[in-house]
């Protein structure tokens, strides 16, 4: 059974979470089919606990999985939590199970949508809000899980994927740096509401790079992180990280080590690059 909040009380849910959430999406869809929506799916998955909380039958599909993307590597220093996880393939076949179970019912939804003829009709972005280390650089876990904290790729970076067919051009991938603060101005420039004059919003519309037009400005994006005393600010060609009140800070050239393995904090030829980004 799943814990949910129904009618602002409390109740026990029978079925699989995943399931139940795009089961209450469906029922949403229908009531509103007629009218213009706006719907927020936010799945729990993928989340721990790992073992025995996912369908048996998808959990079962990975049995003889390589998980070769998820190299085991020896634990990290900093890494405290989920020691119980490295090397252990249950967790792993969780991990994937949920991400699986969540992947088909996103194709329920979408299937759906094609179903009652909305599909043409409908902006569908899939997003997330944090990455995770399934092993990588030693970590298991969410990059606010580690002490100290860690903001490296695989943990900050999270798929940003916007469809609608006969409108954004399909297949395309863009390399510019977008953020989660760019959500917003950009879903308002979509369906062609203004955006509120809310001050320095800290993100921009990024439109022109989905209906594959000449952007202006994205070369001066920066994405900026914070998980309690960690700073983290990221161009196209580096990562600082700076932690509050004595590190240890990091310094990565994201062009020849984008796997992060060499910091670069004292490297002499970095200080100009340093200076920049920590100012």
């Amino acid at each position: 059974s799943a814990p949910m909040v129904r009618d602002e009380r409390l109740v026990n849910e029978p079925g699989y979470v995943t399931n139940l959430i795009t089961d209450e999406a469906l029922r949403f869809v229908d009531v509103h089919a007629d009218e213009p929506f706006y719907l927020s799916i936010h799945y729990t998955a993928p989340h721990s606990p790992w073992i025995n909380n996912h369908p048996k039958e998808i959990v079962e599909s990975y049995e003889s999985c390589p998980f070769e993307t998820c190299p085991q590597e020896a634990p990290h220093p900093w890494t405290k939590l989920n020691q119980e996880c490295f090397g252990n393939r249950e967790c792993l076949k969780g991990y994937f199970a949920a991400v699986t179970a969540m992947d088909m019912d996103v194709g329920r939804i979408l299937s759906h949508l094609e179903e009652i003829g909305l599909r043409d009709k409908t902006l569908v972005v899939f997003m997330s809000d944090n990455g995770f280390s399934c092993g990588h650089h030693g970590i298991w876990g969410k990059g606010n899980a580690t002490w100290p904290r860690n903001t490296y790729e695989n943990s900050i970076k999270v798929p940003c994927i916007f469809s609608h067919p006969g409108r954004i051009p399909q297949g395309k991938i863009q390399s510019e740096m977008v953020s989660a603060y760019d959500f917003m101005p950009t879903l308002l420039e979509y369906v062609g509401l203004p955006t509120p004059k809310a001050g320095n919003l800290p993100g921009t519309s990024c439109l022109p790079l989905l209906m594959g037009l000449p952007t202006r400005g994205r070369d001066n994006v920066m994405v900026l992180d914070e998980y309690g005393p960690l700073r983290m600010i990221r161009t196209r060609k580096c990562k600082y990280v700076h932690r509050y009140p004595d590190g240890p800070n990091e310094l990565y050239d994201l062009v020849n080590d984008l796997d992060e393995r060499r910091n670069l904090i004292d490297e002499p030829s970095k200080k100009n690059c340093l200076k920049e980004l920590r100012d």
